[in-house]
């Protein structure tokens, strides 16, 4: 008797055994599944990834068509006179072994600056589309006004001046301009015609004078898009901006307004430049830019991504413990693929009508198209409704996070803690070994 009871003691133990490594190879495999599911939809996250950049690329060009079409980004200086010159030196040169003397020449110009230059611009803004895309353009005009001081170059040794071919010129784009314009010089009309002064495009008059007192003025009707830019020329600038356009921004350039006003009717920025130098690559200027950037803001959105699979997985992982269901990895690789079309939807949608509404319409799909097929499996409605909280809370944290840039990784740290924190509460009486095989 005492045999056949150590044997059947025997029996179980090695039953128990194997239920136990059965057990662990069923948790086993379920993890390696999920694990093998989550690698295919971050696939599919890098995909969309891949097709954001490429429509990003496509609104970059369509943008570089319209601004190109609508004159360009518009830069402009002066107005300067450019007094040209020819400068003559020797220089020894070996030839054969032998040494000679050789003269060389340059030929280019001696810019004078204008001793105060006041200029008022004023824009009327408007966006253009190619398709689906856009980007603002504007109309305006850049009344001139500059005083000079010029006295006759004296030539040197090695240099001869030509003051009877010099000009009044303002560099600008021909292209910027949309009328050809009239110097007014003492009160005298000049004609404008183009000029080439180093290298770059001028549009100038003849100096009347050979020196005095100058008194020059000009009105410019200019187009261009996406940004206005002026480079400092004169010993003393002032510079007065308006436009319709609500966003500007001032940052991109070397000195920042003295005074600015901006609304939703537009901004004023004034600018005051006391002391003037040759470095002519010192600017003032705005960018009109586009309140919302949408491709920036759903390039921000991919890099909590991963949250998006692995918090969806978690919590459906939970549910198989806590709740006494079981789910295949199919339900995880369909319900992963719903919350990562999410970012396909928010693109697709987006790119027709504003962010927030887009973001709400894709967040409202995926969401509930996970919680109810999550209550059609399992037939219990408490599970969905939970669900749907779990997202309700990811998407608000990400809504948050897009709108808040400066504190997008604070909020992305503490959010991915918390949670982590979250799960390690609810599990911490779970047995892992005892786990019953779902």
């Amino acid at each position: 008797m005492e045999e056949i009871k150590e044997i059947k003691e025997i029996k179980e133990i090695k039953e128990i055994k194997e239920k136990t490594q059965k057990k662990s190879k069923g948790i086993g495999f379920k993890l390696l599944f999920m694990s093998l599911v989550m690698g295919l939809l971050l696939l599919g996250l890098l995909c969309i990834s891949g097709q954001l950049k490429s429509r990003e690329n496509t609104y970059k060009k369509a943008k570089y068509d319209i601004a190109n079409s609508a004159g360009g980004t518009l830069d402009f200086t002066g107005p300067v006179i450019a007094v040209p010159y020819r400068k003559t030196w020797t220089e020894n040169v070996y030839k054969d072994g032998k040494q000679f003397k050789e003269t060389r020449t340059e030929d280019s110009y001696k810019i004078i600056q204008a001793d105060t230059t006041r200029i008022n611009v004023t824009l009327n803004s408007e966006l253009r589309t190619v398709g689906i895309y856009s980007t603002p353009v504007f109309t305006g005009n850049a009344g001139i006004n500059s005083t000079f001081s010029y006295t006759k170059l004296n030539d040197s040794s090695d240099t001869v001046y030509y003051p009877s071919k010099a000009v009044f010129c303002i560099k600008i784009n021909n292209s910027s301009v949309m009328e050809r314009p009239v110097f007014t010089i003492n009160d005298k009309q000049l004609q404008t015609d183009l000029y080439t002064i180093f290298g770059a495009q001028y549009i100038g008059a003849p100096l009347p004078y050979t020196e005095g007192k100058y008194n020059f003025k000009v009105s410019l009707a200019l187009r261009g898009a996406e940004k206005i830019s002026y480079s400092i020329s004169s010993k003393e600038t002032y510079f007065k901006m308006e436009s319709d356009w609500p966003s500007p921004g001032f940052t991109n350039y070397t000195f920042l307004p003295d005074t600015r006003t901006i609304n939703d009717n537009g901004f004023t920025a004034e600018w005051h430049i006391p002391f003037g130098t040759d470095d002519l690559h010192q600017y003032i200027g705005a960018d009109l830019i586009e309140s919302v950037n949408l491709y920036k803001k759903l390039h921000r959105a991919l890099t909590y991504g991963f949250f998006f699979i692995i918090i969806p997985f978690l919590i459906l992982f939970l549910f198989e413990i806590f709740a006494k269901i079981q789910l295949h990895p199919m339900h995880y690789l369909l319900s992963g693929a719903a919350t990562v079309l999410f970012f396909l939807l928010l693109l697709a949608i987006s790119e027709h009508t504003m962010f927030e509404p887009s973001y709400i319409a894709a967040a409202l799909a995926a969401s509930v198209t996970v919680s109810l097929y999550l209550i059609s499996i399992t037939k219990k409605y408490t599970l969905g409704i939970i669900m749907m909280l779990i997202f309700v809370l990811l998407y608000s944290f990400l809504y948050f996070s897009l709108r808040s840039e400066d504190y997008a990784l604070l909020l992305g740290s503490i959010f991915a803690f918390s949670i982590l924190v979250g799960i390690m509460y609810v599990t911490r009486k779970v047995d892992w070994y005892k786990l019953e095989r779902k």
